[in-house]
């Protein structure tokens, strides 16, 4: 986010998101969450960034996997999500955007610890990508969230 842009209030409510990438992977993802109703913040930094997931539950989380020039085994955000409990990472959707990665292969996915894996050639679709991807997450934890609703933990 440069100095001249405000970030955005959230409300309760709100579809909520954080974009940590270089500027190329920002301006898609800002376009393809607005498209589909999210309301972002962007970090130019990991610790700002960790420092957002530390105080905001963020619905989705869009990271490069180079992010303020860091390699994949050594990216700040991705090594703060990847320890955190479950209770806490099953609210976010995380997508992890490289040039290592095949656009959703679900092995690499796993194998990252995202839910999603995306190649930046594949940016233009990225609205698409992510509707699919959240469209699975969201029916892969409805009925463990409905089951957490009705014994009254959630």
């Amino acid at each position: 986010m440069s100095s001249q842009e405000k970030m955005e209030f959230f409300e309760v409510g709100d579809k909520t998101s954080l974009i940590c990438g270089d500027p190329d992977t920002t301006e898609h993802a800002r376009k393809a969450l607005r498209e589909i109703g999210f309301k972002f913040h962007t970090a130019e930094a990991p610790e700002l960034a960790i420092d957002r997931i530390r105080y905001t539950q963020y619905d989705v989380i869009v990271v490069h996997e180079n992010f303020a020039g860091s390699s994949l085994r050594s990216n700040a955000v991705l090594n703060y999500l990847a320890p955190l409990p479950m209770a806490l990472r099953r609210n976010s959707f995380i997508c992890l955007v490289g040039p290592s990665f095949k656009t959703l292969d679900a092995m690499q996915a796993f194998g990252q610890s995202v839910h999603l894996v995306m190649n930046p050639a594949d940016m233009p679709n990225l609205t698409a990508i992510l509707k699919k991807g959240l469209a699975e997450f969201e029916a892969l934890y409805r009925a463990y969230k409905d089951t957490l609703a009705a014994a009254g933990e959630r």
